[in-house]
């Protein structure tokens, strides 16, 4: 169980982004443009979230009662680590009264305008955060693997999880406060829909599996004929190119989306676990696996950097990311067929 953005985004709003002890700002502003700002503060937990540290009853609550607002107060790292090394005196009703009277000297200051938008960053943030739990970012890498193998393949909760969210993305009510967050939802909306379409165009219907929804290897036919044979393989093999393709570009979208997010909403966003990769099996001769980082780059960074579908089957390998062999750097074109 991990912080979720809603709760990032109360504390951090309620502390006024300052120690509750000394004051002090958590987050330093560069002095140079090109660089970050820095956070030099933490969300400590007020009954600790290990065994190891001594305040409080750690058996009280459940994990996600440990990573809850009311079990959290914005620090610095220095009275953090003097919280974690005197527990005696930084007690839990110690620590729960520092983080009311420095919150309720916080709120003096706000305005009804400070209370708009951070009601509105709130509904962001439960938006974000549904997201993520639906795309099950925190195995994003071990969906894509299965999606690699020789025979594409989603785990059923992730494949159902993904239609309900193209239904729930749509009936959203949005803010209208980040408008380049909005268009990143919807980018990576649209790629998914397609992903989707094309992944369902050759489901396994007939697989007894539970856990797992696999592509049907048409190609395989019940009366030999090499002519159809040659081309329903051609069509297989495209369509799982197509497939991964269309994953890879659905992790670009992804990334986006916590790019967004970062830009708009909490400069922390997902910076301890790092960008989405993928995962690619069988490259090269000696069949090795590979991860690589896909991102939007340069010019590809518009409102919408997905082009559709049509376009997209043209323009897919114009980048690296999407070279499944590196030695057929060109693969000939995708085909259709109405016989497949």
């Amino acid at each position: 169980m991990a912080i979720s953005l809603k709760t990032h985004k109360i504390l951090w709003a309620r502390s006024g982004g300052k120690c509750a002890i000394c004051k002090n700002d958590i987050v330093i502003d560069p002095a140079d443009l090109n660089d970050d700002p820095s956070i030099v503060g933490d969300e400590a937990h007020i009954i600790a979230r290990s065994k190891t540290f001594t305040r409080g009853d750690y058996d009280s609550l459940s994990p996600e009662e440990r990573d809850h607002y009311s079990n959290l107060i914005l620090l610095c790292k220095n009275h953090h680590k003097q919280i974690d090394d005197q527990p005696d005196t930084y007690t839990v009703e110690k620590l729960r009264e520092i983080k009311a009277q420095h919150e309720a000297a916080v709120k003096e200051y706000w305005t009804d305008e400070d209370q708009r938008k951070q009601d509105d960053e709130l509904i962001y943030a439960s938006y974000v955060d549904e997201w993520a739990a639906k795309a099950d970012l925190d195995n994003w890498i071990e969906t894509c693997s299965l999606l690699s193998a020789n025979t594409p393949t989603f785990p059923k909760a992730w494949y159902d999880n993904q239609k309900e969210f193209l239904i729930w993305i749509i009936a959203r009510i949005w803010p209208n406060l980040h408008p380049s967050l909005e268009k990143a939802f919807l980018n990576y909306k649209v790629v998914l829909q397609d992903l989707l379409n094309i992944f369902d165009q050759h489901i396994d219907f007939d697989s007894e599996d539970e856990e797992f929804i696999r592509t049907e290897k048409f190609y395989k036919i019940s009366e030999w004929d090499k002519e159809r044979y040659d081309k329903l393989l051609k069509q297989y093999n495209q369509h799982v190119d197509l497939v991964n393709d269309l994953f890879f570009e659905l992790t670009r979208a992804a990334n986006y989306v916590c790019d967004k997010v970062r830009q708009t909403i909490f400069n922390g966003y997902r910076l301890k676990e790092g960008v989405l990769l993928i995962e690619r099996h069988h490259i090269g001769f000696d069949l090795r696996t590979e991860w690589a980082r896909v991102e939007y780059r340069g010019e590809e960074r518009t409102e919408m950097p997905y082009p559709g579908l049509k376009e997209f089957k043209k323009v897919r390998y114009s980048t690296r990311d999407y070279a499944l062999d590196p030695n057929d750097p060109e693969p000939s074109a995708f085909e259709e067929d109405d016989d497949v």
